[in-house]
Order: C-alpha cells, then sequence, then structure tokens
C-alpha cells in the first residue's frame, strides 16, 4: 500500500527536523560549558614556591601566553599552554596544569591587568584656524585611548580666534586608569585663504622627478578615483606608468551604505586594456565591525568579477569624527583588522592605509601590509610597508591636474 503524504504534513515535518536541529546544538553547547565550569572547578589554589613570575601584571590587550608569564619550579612540567585574555582590567585568575613527580595537578593563581599606556593627544604640533570661525579642541583635536572608548581634552590656558596670530595651549587628557598626557598644541589663526584665478600657483611634481627619486626595487603606482574624472589610460601606460590602485567604492558618509566610485568600472576597464596592472582601496567610515565586516563582504561582492594584481586596501581617515565615535584605539584596529580579514580570506592580498602620524601612534595591525602616506622624498618611518604614498601633486600624462603618486616596493 502506497501512503501519499500531504504538502502540510511535509511542511511539518521539515520545521520538526529543523527545531531537533537547534535542539540539538543548544544542548551541545550547554554541555560544553558545563564540562568547561566543571574542570576550572577541578582547580585548587596554588601552593606557594612552585612558579615565579616573569611578569609583575599584564598589559590590557597584551598579546601573551602563559608559558611567557609564569615559570614552573624545578621538577614541575607545564602540561597545557594558552593565550590569556587580557581585554578586561582587574585581577584575572591563571589555571596552571601540571607535572609533578608524574601525576598531573590543577592548581590556580592570580594576577593583574593593568593599562598603563597615557591618552593619545594631536595628531601634530600645529593646527591652523581660520578666523573668526568656530574651534573646539574637543571636536578638532583628537583625544584617544587605548582602552577608554571616550575620553576628553582639557585645555589649560586660554586662545583668542578673533585675532591673527599664534596662541601657545596645552592640552591635558587623563584616562580612567589615571594615566595622563599633557602637550603644547600652538594653535595659528590665519585669514581664509583666495581662492579661485589669482590665488596663487599650484606646486606639483614632474614625472621626471618622481622617476628620478625611484629606486630600483621600486615600481611607481598612481591612486586615482572619481576626482580625476575621464583618464587616458593610452597616455598613462605610454609615460611608464605600469600599476594603479583604483578607488572601488566609499561609504556615503558616517552610518551610511557603501557606493561604488563612479568611475571604477571604466577606470578598471580601460587600465587593464591598456596592460596595467590595478588594485582597489575602499574609503571606510566604519566604526564598529559589524560596519567593517558589512563592507568587506560589499567589496568581495564588487571584485567577484574581476581579476587584481595588487592588493585590496582599507583607507579609514575619519578622524574628525573619532571623537564623537565612543570608540577606543583598540577598537579602531579591531575595526580595519575585521575588515582585512575578511578580504584576506576571500583570496585577495590586503593592505592598511594610514598616514605616517596615525601609523606610529594609533595603527597596528601586523597581521596585514602597510601602505603608507609620507608626503616627502626622504620618509623617516621606521616600520615595514609595502607602499608609499609620497605625493598628491604628481602630474602624469593622460591625467588632468595633480594625482596621488606611490612608489610600490614589488619582489
Amino acid at each position: 500500500m502506497v501512503i501519499k503524504m500531504t504538502k502540510t504534513k511535509k511542511i511539518i515535518i521539515v520545521v520538526l527536523s529543523i527545531l531537533l536541529v537547534v535542539v540539538g546544538v543548544v544542548l551541545a553547547v550547554l554541555l560544553y560549558n558545563n564540562s568547561k565550569k566543571d574542570d576550572l572547578d577541578d582547580y585548587i589554589p596554588l601552593e606557594e614556591n612552585k612558579v615565579t613570575f616573569v611578569k609583575d601584571y599584564l598589559e590590557v590587550y597584551d598579546d601573551i601566553n602563559l608559558k611567557d608569564v609564569i615559570k614552573l619550579n624545578d621538577g614541575l612540567e607545564l602540561v597545557e599552554d594558552y593565550k590569556i585574555d587580557t581585554d578586561e582590567l582587574g585581577i584575572i585568575k591563571l589555571y596552571i596544569k601540571f607535572l609533578e613527580n608524574g601525576k598531573e595537578k590543577k592548581e590556580y593563581t592570580s594576577i593583574e591587568v593593568k593599562d598603563t599606556t597615557p591618552p593619545y593627544v594631536g595628531s601634530g604640533g600645529t593646527y591652523s584656524h581660520i578666523i573668526n570661525t568656530t574651534f573646539t579642541f574637543n571636536k578638532d583635536v583628537l583625544c584617544a585611548d587605548n582602552y577608554d572608548k571616550h575620553i576628553e581634552c582639557e585645555v589649560i590656558g586660554e586662545y583668542d580666534i578673533t585675532k591673527l596670530g599664534e596662541n601657545y595651549v596645552k592640552v591635558r587628557a587623563e584616562d580612567s586608569s589615571g594615566n595622563v598626557t599633557e602637550k603644547t598644541l600652538i594653535l595659528k589663526v590665519i585669514e581664509r585663504p583666495k581662492t579661485g584665478p589669482g590665488s596663487g600657483t599650484t606646486s606639483y611634481i614632474s614625472l621626471d622627478d618622481i622617476k628620478k627619486n625611484k629606486t630600483e626595487n621600486a615600481e611607481i603606482v598612481i591612486d586615482v578615483s572619481k576626482w580625476q574624472e575621464d583618464i587616458d589610460w593610452k597616455k598613462v601606460k605610454e609615460s611608464g606608468i605600469n600599476y594603479a590602485m583604483l578607488r572601488l567604492g566609499t561609504q556615503k558618509a558616517v552610518d551610511k551604505e557603501s557606493v561604488l566610485d563612479t568611475y571604477f568600472e571604466q577606470n578598471i576597464k580601460n587600465a587593464q586594456a591598456n596592460g596595467i596592472k590595478v588594485g582597489v582601496y575602499y574609503y571606510s567610515y566604519a566604526n564598529d565591525i559589524e560596519d567593517a565586516e558589512e563592507q568587506a563582504e560589499w567589496v568581495i561582492e564588487k571584485l567577484k568579477d574581476y581579476d587584481l594584481d595588487l592588493p585590496v586596501a582599507f583607507d579609514w581617515e575619519c578622524f574628525k569624527y573619532f571623537n564623537d565615535f565612543n570608540i577606543s584605539i583598540h577598537d579602531l584596529n579591531e575595526i580595519g583588522r575585521t575588515f582585512l580579514d575578511k578580504v584576506k580570506d576571500a583570496g585577495y592580498d590586503t593592505v592598511n592605509y594610514g598616514s605616517k602620524n596615525y601609523l606610529e601612534a594609533l595603527w597596528d595591525i601586523k597581521e596585514h601590509k602597510t601602505w603608507l602616506a609620507h608626503y616627502t622624498f626622504n620618509t623617516d618611518y621606521s616600520k615595514d610597508y609595502v607602499m608609499w604614498q609620497f605625493t598628491s601633486s604628481g602630474r602624469i600624462p593622460g591625467i588632468d591636474g595633480n594625482v596621488d603618486v606611490n612608489y610600490y616596493y614589488v619582489k
């Protein structure tokens, strides 16, 4: 006898099957968590004279393992090493599993996680400000902390934005751990610059000078976007330029959606048609990890029909919003790391873009390569980098006006 199953019964069976799977997963997680808790309950307080502490305390966000913190005394052997969670301040337990006379012991001790890093104040020593326009230090001067998500600068002294000249102002910032930074800044009050005809000549760097200052192991790379408008890529290639970084897209603004650069498709098609190898960059206003994940997914989707020879770059430059974002320096790095990790996992080479000051003071993403911005022919940036943007005033045949130019250090 053949039993026919109605559509309703099929749906019920499918729903029940899904529910069973979900229940199974939940039970598995609960069992795992309980077993983990029971395992930690097996540990007893550490007996004296069994370990020597290599460190008196741990720094918040330290990437450090148990074996780097303690040293077992003679006759004891560490069974299990692990990375210590240092994301929160305060006293934490260190669970130590070791062998003593061939017998496994489980004991714990404690150590404190501290924040001893002073806040960061300002990206430079001098700020130019147009006379009689609004200026507030907490908006215009970056105050950031490695741990605190929001920190304010205290202005010590007075300044006058109604008079031309220089004001020397001391700025003080203190974080929740009592770390203090004091810095004297020069607030230069200036007249509004003239624009249009007669405002002066614009300086630029010629292609001959760009080539003359290039080292043998470097290639010249231009980076372009909609601001360069229509580019004659044939002339660019004929001038000796073989590499280009193209702006793939950007957020419209803070908390807004991603949009494709209006010239991207035209640029990548014509650049590659003329034998120019390309990479791309994405301009981000991300202020949390969720933003960074969504933007990385958007980039990966937009690139699915293209082949790249150069990296995908994360370009986060919205430091004027930093004080309003309610993020720490650690959070900023997690945002950048999240974006770059996701793009790298999709099979692309990756690079983090940043200016020299911010790379030295704020950025710390060692897992990914660095694209340095420092406008000089003699950079003193001491860390590793694969690309160096040394000017925004290059002149390249086939492009009207100035363009960013870089040296790319290929293997």
